[in-house]
């Protein structure tokens, strides 16, 4: 009996802890249901105060109305023709000095920046299947045409386009723009002798562009006037080009054409031609390519022709050329920039599609770009073994950097140096 009294008094000390748990779960049980209640209580207040407050209109129908917004404004664009049109432009200003003529000023000539400023507008489909519209005006020149391109473009399909207008010139690896020539990375402040002096400027007629395999290759030409200005610069035709009529309007006519290949993202090969028969007489080839990729960028151009009644003695100019770009950015916003020039103008005095020998006594004797009658060591006319004038040879060094102060902004250092052979 004395066994079974220990078991009982053990197994009730052993259910008080138990008992005591139990007691302070429940009351902190009705505190918490206190706290719910409170909560309840409060939100049901905001529920009655929003209830009270007038209806407002439904988020979809906003969604929809700002929606219908934007499309009466892109509607009143396409209307008014401004849909898909751009406006931009690029002003330079640069500072020459030029030790050949004693020149110092901030002025255009001898191959460096042209221009000071350009405008340019733009009018593109946003499918690539409409009319594209392009205008670009020199406000201010003195050199060229106050208008540098005013083409349009009508698509026939994806990969065919009917292009007309005045359009530049397609050869070479540079353009006339410094601004178009840093996507290629070439950004000097002056061209290569190759654009300076042996292609055409501008055409102005209608030809058409196809591209094939998406996009790998391109071609695109067109038939037309080719550089008015150069066929009314002579007043003897019978001795110098152009060869059908004295200074006129009668301009001479041509096929240009350029074919490329994108061989990847970094590199392309293109070939570019330009053949005229009428009133003057000419044929330009070319080939061109080129490699960006990281620091480095690489250019080249290869560029023969001949031109009929063009060298300085008034017969037939012949010439060829090579010229070879390379850029390396030592930083993000620096790069270093490095171009050799050389052009083969020995033939019947010297002459090329740009020059020839009745341009005036400076370019006769190849003061302005170093072309001309090869000269020897007095001065005089340097002959061949049959009594004729031999044309001088031009080479060109360029040395530049590039600094990218800011997205829209750079500032350019050039020393360029020519040369023309002499005896």
């Amino acid at each position: 009996m004395r066994l079974q009294r220990k078991l009982i008094i053990v197994a009730l000390a052993s259910a008080m802890p138990w008992v005591s748990a139990q007691a302070q779960s429940a009351a902190d049980l009705q505190k918490e249901i206190a706290a719910l209640k409170a909560q309840l209580q409060s939100l049901q207040q905001k529920v009655d105060a929003i209830s009270a407050a007038p209806p407002s209109t439904n988020i979809s129908q906003q969604v929809t109305r700002l929606e219908q917004k934007m499309e009466l404004v892109a509607d009143e664009q396409e209307k008014s023709g401004f849909k898909g049109m751009k406006i931009n432009g690029v002003i330079e200003a640069s500072y020459k000095t030029n030790d050949l003529d004693r020149n110092n000023a901030f002025s255009s000539s001898g191959g460096f920046a042209d221009e000071f400023a350009m405008l340019q507008i733009t009018k593109e489909s946003q499918d690539g299947e409409g009319v594209d519209w392009t205008l670009r005006l020199l406000p201010g020149s003195s050199t060229y045409n106050h208008v540098h391109e005013a083409s349009v473009s009508i698509p026939i399909n994806k990969e065919n386009r009917i292009i007309g207008g005045m359009i530049p010139d397609f050869q070479g690896y540079e353009f006339y723009f410094a601004n178009a020539n840093a996507t290629l990375g070439n950004q000097l402040l002056t061209h290569n002798a190759l654009f300076d002096l042996t292609g055409a400027t501008s055409y102005k007629g209608l030809g058409m562009a196809h591209t094939f395999n998406n996009g790998t290759y391109a071609l695109k030409w067109i038939v037309g006037n080719v550089d008015a200005g150069v066929d009314n610069v002579n007043s003897n035709p019978t001795t110098f080009a152009p060869t059908a009529v004295a200074a006129s309007n009668t301009n001479s006519v041509a096929l240009a054409y350029r074919a490329d290949w994108f061989i990847n993202e970094f590199s392309y090969v293109g070939l570019s031609g330009l053949h005229g028969s009428v009133n003057r007489n000419f044929t330009v080839m070319s080939i061109d390519g080129g490699y960006t990729h990281g620091d480095w960028a690489f250019n080249g151009q290869l560029s023969w022709g001949s031109q009929r009644n063009a060298a300085t003695t008034g017969e037939d100019a012949r010439w060829a050329g090579v010229s070879g770009l390379m850029g390396y950015k030592v930083t993000p916003r620096l790069q270093l920039l490095a171009r050799v020039d050389f052009i083969d103008n020995r033939t019947n005095g010297g002459g090329t599609y740009a020059y020839n020998g009745s341009s005036g006594s400076d370019y006769a004797s190849g003061y302005n770009f170093g072309l001309g009658q090869e000269l020897d060591s007095t001065g005089a006319p340097a002959l061949d073994a049959e009594g004729k004038p031999v044309g001088a040879n031009l080479t060109r060094v360029s040395l530049g950097t590039n600094y990218q102060v800011n997205a829209n902004t750079q500032w350019k250092v050039e020393y360029r140096l020519d040369r023309k052979s002499v005896v």
